[in-house]
């Protein structure tokens, strides 16, 4: 080895046996921003559709850049008509129902945020709409995902 000519082995520190303070300040503190930002702390932008009563529409107003943002109790991906992601799953439309009543009976007054793609027609978010609010969703937030790079804007 290269450091046998010199002794230089004798003159170095032994390695440390155990992680030191710092080390673990460093890990709870990430552990922490994690635990927060996956949470109902953080809020969710998104533009509100009434689904309280049956036939009404609720129109947001603009004010306040955050006026739009609440808590979201579950998160949905909807990806294309026939593709929607809800609670770790991948369903359509007609399978979705059963799992959203299952959620709904766990949570009450759940908010639901949809992350809609641009392949989502608008027929298809009403009618989640609609079975959002005949489940029992207190609300529905519309949160649409920017266009990627290889996605320029139409």
């Amino acid at each position: 080895m290269i450091t046998r000519p010199l002794e230089l082995e004798s003159r170095m520190s032994p390695p440390p046996r155990d992680l030191d303070f710092v080390a673990w300040v460093n890990v709870g503190v990430i552990v922490l921003f994690f635990g927060l930002f996956g949470s109902n702390f953080v809020l969710a932008p998104g533009l509100p559709v009434g689904v309280g009563e049956p036939g009404t529409v609720v129109l947001p107003s603009v004010g306040a850049a955050s006026q739009g943002a609440g808590t979201a109790s579950v998160v949905v991906s909807y990806r294309s008509d026939r593709v929607i992601l809800f609670e770790g799953g991948m369903y359509s439309l007609a399978e979705l129902r059963k799992h959203m009543a299952g959620y709904i009976k766990s949570h009450p007054g759940a908010v639901m945020l949809v992350r809609a793609d641009r392949q989502v027609s608008v027929q298809a978010f009403a009618d989640l709409c609609e079975m959002a609010r005949s489940v029992g969703f207190a609300n529905v937030l519309l949160a649409a995902e920017p266009a990627g790079p290889q996605d320029p804007p139409k």
